[in-house]
């Protein structure tokens, strides 16, 4: 343990600029050297938007550099708690792979300045854990401030990407549900970069949720006002889980209610709140998508309804929810796009990959191209794996997949936690037994924490969260 005011600073400032680095892309630094000697620096081509993209994509490679600066000077690198060494074994397999993955299929796909870039996120997931490694050690550093700093985040990505959602879901020509709406659209950027889908936004929802219930209901001395406005924020976001719709999310949001009818130790009560959280959600949610026809009808090119029986033609009525259905798939081909949303047809792809290069895998970042070569030759939009441990091997090979399977092995107590919920006196571990067990379940069915991104950082803060110092 050390004591040092500056460094707990340097750690705060570091963290913030690690969140305002996500959905970075490395072309933002690596263009300027585009040209065929990589040297020369496209200045003059600047603009403001790039100049932050810029510093977003540069940050967490100078992240790494000074983590371990400290980490190195001060020998914090010992007795570091067991699953972060895992974590950080992972990153660095993750490394070697991409390397030697210049002799696979992937150098049909990339130049060398493609090939540098799929190191872009190996480095800012190893720049987070040292940063953790390093908050751990400081004698009088909070660990809970780092995580209401990911509060902050996580509330402030929820409000700007739900009111572009908002924006468009009015302002366009559709009758569907939100969910369906076109993401190539030119409301779903953001800094020029494509803002996360719904699916991606439900996610943080669903985060946000349990922060703020929890604390609702931990936070004693709560006014009665105070209370309100708790479960007004929780309503406007349950009503989003709706309107956003997806499984994942819904499913969720049904797990995190039963977890939170238990935490309760007056079930009536506890009933009682959840059921009437759920009708205003619902009621929020039809008001919201009903609202389209008064607000659209003085747009002329929405709403050209002459006759009254042409408003029950199928092409001209509000659709509220979104689509399973697709008259061209039967059997199985249903099932796979209408509950696994084609997962199962990525992972039989990419085993196919997995069988030629089981222990060296093809890299970081391999999935979006090796799964994808007629959506890439069609430019389309490409589907990652879409599942933690298919992307673990398909990236890292095998000994990659065991450490990702002997990561979760080794925080299991922190996810069985939730069965004994309402034994937990803290507030913050209780929010991080439920956080680590809902990332969990979403590595089924998404890359998650395979890659650096919001449910990289939560994982990190839940895992800190229900540690003693």
């Amino acid at each position: 343990m050390i004591n040092s005011t500056n460094l707990n600073y340097l750690i705060y400032f570091l963290f913030i600029g690690i969140w305002s680095s996500i959905g970075s892309d490395p072309y933002n630094f690596l263009i300027l050297f585009e040209n065929k000697n990589y040297l020369y620096l496209n200045i003059a081509k600047i603009n403001v938007k790039e100049i932050i993209n810029f510093l977003r994509a540069i940050f967490p490679l100078c992240s790494l550099i000074i983590c371990l600066f400290i980490l190195i000077k001060y020998k914090l690198y010992n007795n570091q708690k067991s699953f972060i060494y895992i974590l950080l074994l992972i990153q660095l397999i993750q490394i070697v792979a991409t390397f030697i993955s210049k002799n696979s299929i992937m150098s049909n796909f990339e130049n060398i300045i493609d090939h540098i870039g799929r190191y872009h996120w190996i480095i800012s997931s190893i720049a987070s854990i040292l940063l953790f490694m390093i908050a751990f050690k400081l004698k009088n550093f909070d660990m809970k401030k780092l995580f209401y700093i990911s509060v902050f985040f996580l509330a402030l990505m929820i409000s700007i990407f739900s009111t572009k959602n908002t924006i468009d879901f009015y302002s366009m020509d559709i009758r569907t549900s939100l969910y369906n709406i076109n993401v190539l659209r030119e409301g779903a950027y953001f800094l020029d970069h494509q803002m996360p889908r719904v699916t991606g936004i439900s996610r943080s929802i669903i985060f946000l949720y349990v922060i703020v219930f929890i604390l609702n209901y931990d936070l004693k001395n709560n006014s009665k006002y105070l209370n309100y406005i708790f479960y007004i924020i929780l309503s406007l976001l349950g009503s989003f889980l709706i309107i956003y719709q997806s499984k994942y999310a819904l499913g969720a949001f049904i797990i995190v209610n039963i977890i939170f009818f238990y935490n309760f130790k007056n079930k009536f009560k506890g009933a009682k709140i959840i059921l009437i959280l759920f009708i205003s959600q619902l009621l929020i949610f039809y008001i919201y998508s009903n609202s389209r026809i008064i607000i659209n009808k003085i747009d002329s090119k929405f709403f050209t309804i002459n006759e009254k029986e042409d408003l029950y033609k199928e092409e001209n009525r509000i659709k509220h929810f979104r689509k399973f259905g697709n008259v061209g798939l039967e059997g199985m081909d249903y099932a796979d796009h209408a509950i696994f949303s084609g997962r199962i047809s990525l992972w039989k792809e990419s085993i196919k990959y997995i069988k030629s290069r089981p222990f060296l895998g093809y890299g970081s970042m391999s999935d979006r191209a090796i799964i994808n070569k007629q959506r890439l030759k069609d430019n389309y939009l490409v589907n990652p794996v879409s599942s933690a441990f298919f992307y673990a091997i398909l990236s890292g090979g095998f000994f990659s997949l065991m450490l990702f399977l002997y990561f979760w092995l080794n925080i299991k107590k922190k996810i069985f936690n939730n069965f004994k919920i309402q034994d937990i006196a803290s507030s913050e571990n209780k929010i991080g037994s439920i956080l680590i067990l809902l990332i969990g379940l979403r590595c089924l069915i998404e890359n998650s924490i395979m890659l650096f991104g919001v449910d990289y950082l939560l994982l990190l803060n839940s895992l800190y969260l229900t540690e003693k110092k």
